[in-house]
């Protein structure tokens, strides 16, 4: 696709630099110059059929292409028709030149070339709008300012003086002072592109390319119309110079402007905001809204000149001057009362929108106050949190999270239910070291009393009941009544030392038939024992033999 543009405005280009060297600087002489002055009609052709055939081109589905816009495609349309209308008239022009007319004015040449203002106007208008009612009102009123300054200051250069003639005696006046309208109302045309255009809807690649490159064509095309209208009041004009340029320049500019709308690639929506906000970036008085304040300058430069003059011709044209004058002022005014209004309704929407800024900004403020308390609330606990679990690294089991209230809560709940199992786990470790520590002791007095000696139940056995009913099963009953006996008072040890002073340190002997009963067990292993046991225990001790059993398998 990007070959077949580049191949498309390569050849207009072409065509008028051939225009260009034929009839500008003459190349190729006479004969050459005879094909040239056909030029007009060829640059209509190209830019009508360019128009017509590139926005009636239907959109494929995959292509990368900017969808019409309303009434968009009938606009540009119109726009193309009014060029080929005036390549028709053109076609009327040549063929009386031809036979001999040296000058068919009026004639039906005229219903072409006068087709392409209204044709090209209706297009104008025909085209998206670029904002809301009162933003089209603004443009409206611009576009107005501007049309009526260039009548007036055209009034003054050449439509007085036509006026003068008699404008509604013959078709020819009427006609001479049609053409010259109507390239002012194209040049005002060209105004209200350009303010138009500063719309969202011009932010867009392709419509914003198309519409620039269209109102060059209007300027070249008007601009070339008017200096012929001129040339033609003083019977100057000569056919075939470069003044004849200016209309197939201008026909195939727009051609080639219609045919960069529809070819051009879509624009993305995050390229159309950043343009949205550049735009609303600057400053809001652009070129384009200069423009109606420099031609109603250029009309008071105009209408002043007309005043001090003392032509009588001069003083024909003064009340059409005044009377422009006075309403385009008053459109201005108009124009000015609006924008003040305008200006208010923002100036009240932005207060209320500081007003709501100040509110939000408020609110801002009592949100990061709370957020820098809770920063600090948070910095305190974690402090703190660290320095209970350093305690509990370094030991100190004793140590708990102080916290009450807050997001670190179920972090310091959970760190002091760690240190609750941390001190059950000690203890737990302690008593399971000191019954390790006491069946070690039993057993050594076990093994001594198996080889003879004297059975003494340690100290370290004290502490713990199983052991106590673990040794009632075994039947040694008389082994725990040693330890509770040492460990009396010291009234009750020196009563019982005088009732008895041999039992002071006499060491504590089973009965014969005990000693019997127990060694067999001890050298007899666990059925040994169980069978001493049932010989040796009293009938209430059968129970509790049944639970040390229950131990012994725990254990």
């Amino acid at each position: 696709m990007r070959a077949t543009m580049r191949f498309v405005l390569y050849s207009v280009a072409a065509v008028a630099t051939v225009m260009a060297l034929i009839l500008g600087l003459h190349l190729g002489g006479p004969s050459v110059l005879k094909i040239g002055r056909y030029s007009q009609l060829i640059g209509a052709f190209i830019g009508g059929l360019l128009t017509i055939i590139s926005v009636n081109t239907s959109i494929k589905r995959n292509e990368d292409a900017e969808p019409w816009l309303g009434r968009e495609r009938l606009a540009w349309t119109l726009t193309g028709l009014g060029c080929m209308g005036w390549g028709i008239g053109e076609c009327f022009w040549r063929y009386y030149l031809a036979h001999g007319n040296p000058n068919p004015f009026p004639s039906a040449a005229d219903f072409g070339y006068s087709s392409l203002p209204p044709l090209i106007f209706l297009g104008l208008v025909l085209q998206p709008s670029s904002g809301s009612g009162r933003r089209r009102a603004m443009v409206l009123l611009d576009s107005l300012i501007s049309m009526g300054a260039m009548l007036a200051i055209a009034w003054f250069l050449l439509l007085g003086s036509l006026a003068q003639t008699g404008v509604l005696q013959s078709l020819g006046n009427f006609l001479g002072i049609w053409y010259p309208t109507s390239d002012i109302a194209l040049l005002s045309c060209v105004v209200f592109l350009l303010i138009r255009g500063q719309g969202r809807v011009y932010q867009v690649t392709a419509r914003r390319t198309s519409l620039l490159i269209l109102g060059i064509g209007l300027c070249v095309f008007a601009t070339s119309d008017f200096i012929f209208n001129l040339q033609q009041a003083a019977g100057t004009y000569v056919d075939g110079t470069w003044i004849d340029l200016g209309w197939p320049f201008g026909m195939m500019i727009m051609g080639v402007a219609a045919y960069l709308r529809r070819y051009l690639p879509s624009t993305s929506v995050e390229l159309i905001e950043q343009r949205v906000r550049r735009r609303d970036e600057r400053a809001g008085f652009g070129p384009a809204q200069i423009i109606p304040y420099v031609l109603l300058a250029i009309l008071f430069i105009v209408l002043a000149t007309n005043v001090l003059s003392n032509n009588g011709s001069q003083s024909r044209d003064r009340p059409v001057l005044v009377f422009t004058t006075l309403v385009v002022v008053a459109l201005l005014v108009v124009r000015q009362i609006m924008t003040q209004l305008d200006n208010e309704r923002l100036a009240r929407r932005q207060a209320v929108a500081l007003d709501r800024l100040e509110v939000a900004n408020s609110r801002v403020e009592e949100q990061a106050r709370m957020i820098t308390e809770r920063n600090l609330t948070l910095e305190e606990g974690i402090a703190h949190l660290k320095e209970v679990q350093a305690q509990l690294a370094n030991g100190n089991l004793r140590a708990r999270a102080g916290l009450s209230s807050g997001e670190l809560m179920p972090l310091a709940r959970s760190l002091n239910l760690m240190a609750d199992r941390l001190v059950r786990f000690e203890q737990t470790d302690a008593r399971t070291q000191k019954l390790s520590r006491a069946l070690a002791e039993l057993s050594m007095a076990l093994e001594r009393y198996r080889v003879g000696s004297h059975f003494v139940v340690p100290a370290s056995c004290n502490e713990f009941p199983e052991i106590h009913r673990l040794l009632l099963a075994m039947g040694l009953r008389q082994a725990i009544a040693t330890p509770q006996q040492t460990s009396r008072p010291l009234g009750n040890q020196s009563a019982s030392q005088s009732l008895n002073p041999r039992r002071e340190n006499a060491p504590v002997t089973p009965r014969p038939d005990q000693q019997q009963a127990a060694r067999p067990l001890l050298g007899g292993g666990a059925a040994g024992m169980a069978d001493m046991t049932r010989r040796a225990a009293p009938s209430h001790l059968l129970h509790d033999e049944q639970k040390a059993k229950a131990f012994i398998h725990e254990q």
